[in-house]
């Protein structure tokens, strides 16, 4: 992700018909006028299509325009911080992931504290890594494991960027395995996967859906994914809970927030939204292109999981010495 901030880029969303959405209950007054709806990260990535999905279906479903405005920069710290700032009345969102409320907060000090100043409202969904080798590497997990416990050192790792989920998620696999492989890191996995085809990085552990096209076309080997059960779009890869590794079953999960002390009513009205949303097959079936599985969840198992997931990675930062001075 780039370190420069970029221009606001507003969208309002409309678009064709679709299914009918079942009406919800909302707070009273609630919403009169548009909803900003932050996403930290540059228009055209992975996450940003996900956002955009859901901003379509929630438009319609509270009968008001969510304007998508993405703001890029400093690894989602930026817009991040910013929002915790904004008014709590319930026209100020963000789309909080694994990133900005997880491994970044884990691994340097960020401008904001990623539990206490922030209204946790809706669980989205989320992907699983997947262990990705060359063509040339091994065939399986076992393999893996076998060549590099006899090589410590001798092979390395692309990740897209210090501190982010797929550096730490390598890391994490390191910890557990008890391996020693290099880290390399990139910004951004582009150039990093560019690499891996040409054979001077040996493994890398990206999102489903980047790494699908490069497995799909034969130029990647999937070894295992990091899901609770296998990933739809690769079902013949076994999860490492399979392989006996259960402590690797993490998603990049992203979800819907607010700042801190928004009126439970609003918070509950767009809950009850984003919840019905998740639940129509067009959503799924369109989240699931973007190798998104919805994960429906109450506001307090929401929060509960944010502050799970950000001491994963705190435990993972600290065994492995990579916490930023």
């Amino acid at each position: 992700m780039k370190m420069n901030r970029r221009h606001l880029l507003k969208t309002v969303l409309g678009g064709a018909a679709f299914c009918a959405i079942p009406k919800i209950v909302i707070a009273k007054g609630y919403p009169d006028r548009a909803i900003r709806f932050v996403v930290p990260v540059s228009p055209g990535a992975g996450t940003d299509s996900v956002a955009r999905i859901m901003a379509d279906y929630l438009s319609r479903t509270m009968k008001t325009t969510w304007v998508v405005e993405n703001q890029g920069g400093a690894s989602g710290q930026i817009a991040t911080q910013a929002m915790a700032r904004a008014s709590p009345d319930g026209y100020n969102l963000i789309l909080g992931f694994v990133s900005t409320h997880g491994t970044l907060p884990a691994y340097r000090k960020v401008p904001y504290d990623p539990i206490k100043d922030f209204t946790h409202i809706a669980m989205m969904g989320g992907a699983p890594n997947v262990l990705v080798t060359s063509m040339s590497g091994p065939k399986t997990f076992e393999e893996f494991l076998d060549v590099v416990k006899k090589n410590p050192g001798k092979f390395s790792y692309a990740s897209g960027g210090v501190g982010s989920i797929t550096h730490l998620v390598f890391e994490g696999l390191k910890l557990i395995t008890d391996i020693d492989v290099l880290h390399v890191p990139y910004r951004g996995l582009g150039p990093g996967f560019n690499d891996m085809v040409a054979g001077q990085i040996q493994f890398c552990m990206p999102g489903l859906a980047g790494a699908t096209p490069y497995i799909k076309s034969g130029r990647m080997r999937a070894l295992a994914v990091s899901g609770a059960q296998r990933a739809p779009l690769l079902p013949g890869v076994r999860t490492f809970k399979e392989i006996g590794i259960p402590e690797l079953e993490t998603v990049q999960w992203l979800g819907i927030m607010g700042p801190k002390e928004m009126p439970p009513g609003i918070t509950q009205t767009l809950w009850s939204a984003v919840d019905r949303v998740l639940a129509l097959p067009e959503v799924k079936k369109r989240l699931a292109g973007e190798g998104i599985e919805t994960m429906p969840m109450t506001q307090e198992a929401f929060s509960k999981y944010v502050s799970d997931d950000l001491a994963h990675w705190q435990r993972i930062v600290n065994s492995q010495g990579l916490r930023e001075a």
